[in-house]
């Protein structure tokens, strides 16, 4: 099979919020993000997906050992394959494909964090290094305050999965939210497990980590630029932020909501988010 029709195919099959918004990007750069998401997606899936920790493992030695043939100009897979002509175009540091695997890797290890500082280390990882290769991809300049932006959107977005997926990563045995945070507001894990109607303590720590994680939007949204040319090249970032910043705002209407089904927004809803976001970019007055 063609690598990039490969790619292109685990992006359709995901249905990723990530994948919609690389349409407003030119081809070049919209196949790129495919290649770079479909390594993503099966890095994770060695995790999520393994049968048993060994073949997880295994799995990761795999894609740790493509990273390095990557660079070297060696791999053996076809979607490494096609990220190695990715790298070479947009001039991606390696550190990251390690990062993104090195924070996979936690998942197989570590199923709960202490504080708040060692959760961030793990969003830093999974979610704040993806940003960061998106960066180099959109060809933007790579200033301090753009890097920081990145970093920071990455775990906002990081902590709205974290927020959204409770009973599925319990499912997993992971619990991500802070062990401190559970203690502070008296929170159980028989509370997370599905006993949470009318739990006080569970809404006062949910709204917590809600702000938590609107605070973390603010400061990516100021990192980021007005509207112009250099906002219009990083719109598939704005899009993908100001998604998840709405499901955010979603779930905090109903934050118990997240113990009962999979909370999303609709087609409507991303398609309004899309529009306002494009005039915005354009310099044309939001509706």
């Amino acid at each position: 099979m063609n690598p990039q029709k490969l790619c292109h195919q685990v992006c359709k099959k995901s249905g990723s919020n990530f994948v919609y918004t690389f349409y407003l990007l030119g081809r070049k750069k919209r196949l790129a993000l495919e290649v770079f998401y479909a390594f993503c997606r099966e890095v994770d899936d060695s995790v999520d997906k393994a049968v048993s920790f060994e073949q997880a493992k295994e799995k990761l030695r795999f894609w740790r050992q493509e990273v390095l043939q990557i660079y070297e100009g060696h791999p053996k897979h076809l979607i490494s394959k096609a990220l190695s002509q990715v790298v070479r175009d947009y001039k991606i540091p390696k550190q990251y494909l390690e990062e993104i695997i090195a924070g996979c890797e936690m998942d197989l290890t570590k199923k709960n964090y202490a504080t708040f500082q060692e959760l961030e280390v793990y969003c830093y990882k999974v979610a704040s290094c993806v940003g960061l290769v998106c960066l180099h991809i959109f060809g933007v300049p790579l200033t301090p305050e753009l890097k920081e932006g990145a970093i920071t959107l990455g775990k906002a977005l990081q902590l709205t999965n974290i927020l959204r997926d409770i009973v599925t990563d319990l499912g997993r045995e992971r619990i991500y939210l802070p062990q401190e945070d559970l203690k502070k507001f008296s929170v159980t894990l028989q509370d997370l497990s599905g006993n949470a109607k009318d739990n006080l303590n569970l809404y006062d720590l949910l709204y917590f980590e809600m702000e938590r994680a609107r605070n973390f939007y603010k400061a990516a949204w100021k990192a980021f630029p007005r509207p112009g040319k250099l906002r219009r090249q990083m719109i598939a970032a704005f899009l993908m932020g100001k998604t998840y910043e709405a499901l955010l705002s979603k779930i905090s209407r109903n934050p118990l909501a997240v113990f009962k089904e999979k909370v999303s927004l609709g087609f409507g809803e991303k398609l309004k988010i899309a529009l306002k976001e494009i005039l915005y970019a354009l310099g044309l007055p939001k509706f």
